[in-house]
């Protein structure tokens, strides 16, 4: 019999690269998706939709207890709210909802199963530090978030680890740093530049938030197919996922402008209502525990990813 894994997110662009990878290794895949509006957008680009067996849950999660009797031998939750700009606002509480709630009743599921050997994995998110100034951050660094979402990705990260502890569940999460790939909602920045680009209408100017940010930005496809092989490991560990290096917005910007042959300076325009009050201003990664026990660490790097989205890759 094939094994199963369930996605919580399935068609967000870590859900569906995800998915993609286990049935190219002969998994079963179900999913679950929150959407309303064109949800399998992603997967039908993959060409999977028809593949893959899909929930659809908002927040019926009483609906959850009876979809985990399916045996699952992998759970990624991938899934809630992901803005870190809504969450400061309209979307505050369904941030928390979507990401505490389900969690909970996967976890105590989890525990009341009888010779369960089923494995959790959890996306946290490197807002759970907040500002560190020019510190390397790493599994064991100071958690500080500066935002609602990074606060529910925090809660969601001792949630996990006080399982794990105190229950002896193979539970565990991966603190990702940015990652895009072009299966992005337009509201991310690489997709809103591309996309920008891609359509040609210069005679407006680009709005464009604070260029001084620095961030580590990563490959959903590559990071999906990393997590794949953490999977496999016997330690039930956390782990930071991120590429060695960090850059400035204002690099990513000139460079996607600088492929066109297009001066950025005179197709942007910086508006002040795109600034966050509680803006981090720099992270960095430090990803030696990844590299030390998976053996393995990101390659790809910003200027691979500017690539992939000019030349619309998958």
């Amino acid at each position: 019999m094939k094994n199963k894994i369930l996605i919580f997110g399935i068609t967000g662009q870590d859900g569906s690269y995800l998915a993609n990878i286990y049935l190219k290794n002969n998994f079963v895949v179900h999913g679950i998706s929150r959407k309303k509006n064109n949800w399998d957008k992603n997967l039908k680009l993959l060409m999977i939709e028809k593949r893959i067996k899909i929930f659809k849950i908002n927040h019926q999660f009483n609906k959850i207890k009876k979809i985990l009797k399916n045996n699952y031998k992998y759970i990624f939750f991938l899934g809630g709210q992901s803005s870190v700009i809504k969450s400061y606002s309209e979307l505050e509480y369904e941030t928390y909802i979507s990401q505490i709630q389900p969690l909970k009743i996967i976890l105590e599921q989890l525990r009341n199963q009888k010779k369960n050997n089923t494995k959790l994995l959890f996306s946290s998110s490197s807002e759970i530090y907040g500002e560190q100034k020019n510190k390397k951050l790493n599994e064991l660094s100071l958690k500080q978030p500066q935002s609602p979402y990074g606060l529910s990705k925090l809660i969601g990260y001792e949630l996990i680890k006080s399982y794990r502890e105190m229950f002896n569940i193979k539970c565990f999460s991966i603190i990702f740093f940015n990652h895009e790939s072009i299966l992005r909602n337009d509201n991310f920045i690489f997709k809103k530049i591309s996309n920008y680009i891609k359509e040609g209408n210069f005679s407006q100017k680009l709005q464009i938030g604070r260029l001084d940010v620095i961030r580590n930005w990563g490959s959903s496809e590559e990071y999906m197919n990393i997590l794949s092989q953490i999977m496999k490991n016997n330690k039930v560990e956390d782990y930071v996922l991120a590429t060695r290096n960090s850059t400035s917005l204002r690099d990513v910007v000139k460079l996607f402008f600088k492929k066109k042959g297009i001066n950025y300076k005179k197709k942007i325009k910086i508006n002040k209502n795109l600034f966050r009050k509680y803006e981090i201003k720099a992270n960095y990664a430090d990803v030696r525990k990844l590299k030390k026990l998976i053996k393995i660490y990101p390659k790809k790097n910003y200027k691979d990813l500017v690539n992939q989205f000019l030349n619309n890759e998958f």
